[in-house]
Formats: structure tokens, sequence, C-alpha cells
């Protein structure tokens, strides 16, 4: 594996050569004192000397047998000689790169990630080819026009550097170009959620917080079946109220905020945003005969303090009954 640094810094080891390379493993046979002077004697001629790439040199292989086929017969066999040969037939088609500064492959004009086509001026100042049209071709730095020569070296960068998304940690498995990193990340569905409950701290995915949240809280939630409607009591300061789901775990917020003239009703999914929607829900206030219905989609939020109300079931003073509200709510998945 070749290392080296963007942005100055020393490299760590040397160009690669061409050839396909062995690691050495533990069952390498022992050189002799000759045979090390041998190998110093061919490069101070100016040849590089490396026994385990040389096809011609046949004396360390019956070694190398022997021993095998030695530790095969124990009953332990050498399968970490295996493991790093695969390791290194992977490492002869990428490279490790430490990036010291972030903003090398952002445009230097509007500061978001390089995207093809990127341009250049006579000078070498690249922009992306929207601050191009937007500058009238002509280049910030320097003045010469821009936006009619490719930057094909900076291009092939863009192709081939992949990046962990930022959400790897809350496991997300995907590697998108650097160009393609923003546009992964509005549509990443392993964005991090929160507890709901407000003296909880936890953050994660939300496979992670359907367990949690079973697990530290269980008995702060009114669990219900998707398709199926069921009563809800809130009183008429409570806030809000946490659902979950039987079976899959879900978790809900039902909203409530008193208004003047009533209160303001609305649900709310927890779970990564990227989701838009993924839930319908019908909301149902009676009252003497009366009703007062919503249907809609379930805004999806990943905190509970993100919920947008942009869209609420207004229940009348007049469906009071003793300072609390008798709702019903049915959820379906979309």
């Amino acid at each position: 594996m070749v290392k080296f640094s963007v942005g100055g810094e020393d490299d760590v080891e040397g160009p690669s050569s061409p050839r396909p390379k062995k690691r050495r493993t533990n069952s390498a046979p022992i050189r002799s004192q000759q045979q090390d002077q041998d190998e110093q004697n061919h490069e101070f001629a100016g040849t590089r000397v490396c026994r385990l790439h040389d096809e011609d040199n046949h004396d360390d292989e019956p070694e190398e047998t022997e021993e095998s086929e030695q530790e095969t017969q124990d009953g332990e066999p050498l399968n970490y000689g295996e493991e790093q040969v695969e390791e290194n037939e992977d490492s002869t088609s990428s490279i490790s790169v430490t990036l010291t500064d972030p903003e090398v492959l952002d445009c230097p004009i509007c500061l978001e990630p390089f995207t093809i086509p990127v341009y250049q001026c006579e000078n070498g100042h690249a922009a992306c080819s929207c601050c191009c049209r937007k500058l009238a071709n002509k280049c910030p730095s320097c003045s010469w026009p821009i936006g009619y020569n490719r930057c094909r070296a900076l291009e092939k960068v863009l192709e081939s550097l992949k990046m962990s998304c930022p959400n790897k940690i809350y496991g997300c498995p995907e590697m998108p170009t650097y160009n393609k990193t923003l546009e992964h990340e509005k549509v990443c569905i392993h964005g991090p959620c929160c507890c709901p409950v407000p003296s909880c701290k936890f953050v994660g995915s939300s496979n992670s917080l359907v367990s949690h949240f079973r697990r530290k809280h269980s008995s702060s939630a009114k669990y219900f079946s998707f398709d199926s409607m069921f009563k809800i009591t809130v009183e008429l300061r409570e806030e809000y109220l946490i659902l979950q789901e039987k079976s899959e775990g879900a978790i809900f917020v039902l909203y409530n905020v008193l208004e003047n003239s009533g209160n303001t009703i609305s649900v709310g999914c927890i779970g990564p945003k990227q989701l838009k929607k993924g839930f319908t829900y019908d909301l149902i206030a009676r009252s003497e005969g009366n009703t007062v219905r919503l249907q809609a989609f379930a805004d999806i939020a990943s905190s509970r303090n993100e919920h947008s109300r942009k869209i609420f079931l207004v229940v009348p003073d007049g469906f009071t009954n003793l300072w609390h509200l008798q709702l019903e709510l049915c959820i379906r998945k979309v």
C-alpha cells in the first residue's frame, strides 16, 4: 500500500512498483549472512533484489513448502499468510490518502465540493461550472478567461476519490465519490435520531433508537399497531405524548398546543428526515355528535423538537371534557 499526504507533508513510503507484490509471511525462511551480502552487492550495482518477487529463485520454495506442510500436519494451516496476500492484492488497486487541507477539493469561489466538469484558466486557477457562469467566465484570481478549458487531472481525482458517508458510525455502508458526497447525504436514511425523552441524551440510528427506547423507556410510551384505530386521552396542557408501534417499534409523537380557540393536534415520526413521507394518519375528535377529522402525512424529524407543525387538526374548545381531550388515531405505513 502506498501512502502519501496532500498538503505538503512528507511521503510515508515511496511510489509503488507496477509489478504485483506479495507480503512476506511468517513462514518465510531465514536467510544466511552470505545471502544478505549477495543482495547488498546486487543493490550496489543498481539492481533492486526482492527474493519474494523473483520467480527464477527456486532455492526458497522447498523450504516454504516443507514448513507449510509441517504446519498443516500439526493441524494449524497458515491461514494468516493467505489473508495477507489477499490484503496486498487489494492494495495494488488503491492508495491511502491523508488529506491535510479539507478545502483543497472545494471550489474556491462557492466553497462547495467540486463537481464535474471543473474548469481552469491559463494560470491554473480552478472553478466549478456554476461559478464560471456567474462570473461571466472571468477568473476572480487573475482576470483571465475561465470556463473553456477543462481541468482533467482534478476531474480524474474526483472520480477516483471515495469517502465514507458521514453516517458511517450510524450504519451506512456507502462510500460515494467525493463529488457525490452531498448528493448522497440528502438521501441517506442512516442519519442520527435523538431519543424523544427530554432527560435522555441518546443519539443513534433509527434501529438502535428503537432498541434503546424499548430497553430504557418502555413505560414512557403508549403502544399501538399499524392500521388499527386506537383511543388517546390528552390533557389540555400536555405538550406531547410518545407512541411506539408494537411489532416494528417505530416511534411517533403526538403534539398538542393550547390555543385561544382550542387545541392544535399533529403527529410526527422520529426517524431520518430523508424518508420524507413514510406514514399517514387519521386523527379524529368527537363531542356530542360533532366530529373533526384530519388525514395527513406524518412529519418525519430526527428529534422531537424539530417537528414542523405545518399541518394540524384544530379541536375547538367545545370538544374538551373535564380538561381532557378524547382522540382517536390510526397510523398507516405508506
